[in-house]
């Protein structure tokens, strides 16, 4: 009888098969984007316009790694645009008060969080659906800025503000470069802390979570304070980037941000995640949104795409655990049922 080495080593084909499956797809969504874009405008790949891209990218970036925790955990956050309206608007505010811009700064991280908290509590302990006390928040906190701003736009940032959103460091933008520092403190939070690790969990198995002794409310709780933080750091680098604040800052950023967290990977059923993949998927709807800046689209075909782009995402998502979960509820049934054991009296 012919025996199979298990152990045998893989052929060429089979290994670069392998390591093109370990391959997030949006490398190759970006590539075959890149060629596209480029051959519609010969302006898409001049630097200026790349780093233009990145710059764009970067708030919605640092406010996707908060979410990225927040949907890994089998949350969502809705009110992070009217979040990054409202904080943006109350730093802006404290500084044309002549606050110094540091502890403006601070104090616009202090009231995302702030709102984080508020989220998490609405949700844990009064045990509302997170869909619905995000949404509620969404809308609150809009009608809160436009009280608080009333009719009043702020102008005129000074230099250390813009510096944060259109400075440049060794010709890199520094938005770019605090998205960047953002990502790596999110990727290690989520892949080698405790923190990290209860946001996948419990979007996982909530109850497993709270068996082994872990107090689920409070991991939720810091989860959305994390992602309002975040919403806090992007406050001031748009408000600095924009040179001002005004009631409509951070108008309909949550699809936009939900929708490139989910078009990485993250799966909105929870216990999924990928950092690498957030970044992934903000680059390729700033890389879509671009492109058609540049080819003359009209601006709501893009709201269009970036629609079709997260239908699509979820769509994917589904399709995929639906044949995890038939996978899985086939394997019993092919396995052999153990034999009855023998009545046959023992011999001698």
């Amino acid at each position: 009888m012919a025996v199979t080495d298990v152990n045998k080593p893989q052929g060429g084909a089979d290994r670069i098969l392998d390591v093109l499956n370990r391959i997030n797809p949006l490398v190759f969504v970006i590539i075959v984007l890149y060629l596209v874009v480029a051959l519609l405008s010969d302006r898409f790949l001049a630097v200026n316009n790349q780093l233009n891209i990145s710059r764009q990218a970067a708030v919605f970036l640092i406010i996707a790694i908060g979410q990225t925790f927040v949907i890994s955990s089998r949350g969502i956050d809705l009110s992070v645009g009217s979040a990054v309206g409202l904080v943006g608007c109350v730093l802006g505010s404290m500084i044309a008060a002549d606050v110094p811009v540091p502890i403006a700064i601070l104090a616009g991280v202090l009231l995302g969080m702030a709102i984080g908290l508020i989220n998490g509590l609405v949700i844990t302990k009064l045990h509302v659906n997170p869909l619905i006390a995000t949404l509620g928040m969404l809308v609150a906190l809009r009608g809160a800025t436009h009280l608080y701003m009333g009719d009043e736009v702020v102008v005129r940032m000074p230099d250390s503000l813009r510096f944060l959103g259109q400075g440049f460091v060794f010709g890199i933008p520094m938005a770019a470069i605090i998205a960047l520092g953002v990502a790596i403190i999110g990727a290690w939070l989520f892949y080698h802390t405790k923190f990290g690790r209860y946001a996948l969990s419990i979007g996982s198995n909530e109850n497993a979570v709270s068996l082994v002794g872990v107090n689920v409310d409070r991991q939720k709780i810091l989860i959305y304070m994390f992602q309002g933080a975040c919403v806090g750091v992007a406050a001031a680098v748009l408000v600095g980037r924009l040179n001002g604040a005004s009631p409509t800052l951070g108008l309909n950023y949550e699809l936009h941000i939900i929708a490139g967290v989910v078009l990485g990977g993250t799966a909105l059923y929870g216990g999924v995640g990928t950092i690498l993949g957030t970044v992934l998927g903000i680059l390729t709807i700033g890389i879509v949104e671009n492109g058609m800046v540049l080819i003359g689209a009209d601006f709501h075909l893009q709201r269009v795409l970036i629609g079709v782009l997260l239908i699509s995402a979820v769509a994917y998502q589904g399709y995929r655990r639906r044949r995890l979960d038939s996978g899985g509820k086939a394997t019993p049934k092919r396995q052999r049922q153990p034999s009855p054991p023998s009545r046959r009296p023992p011999s001698g």
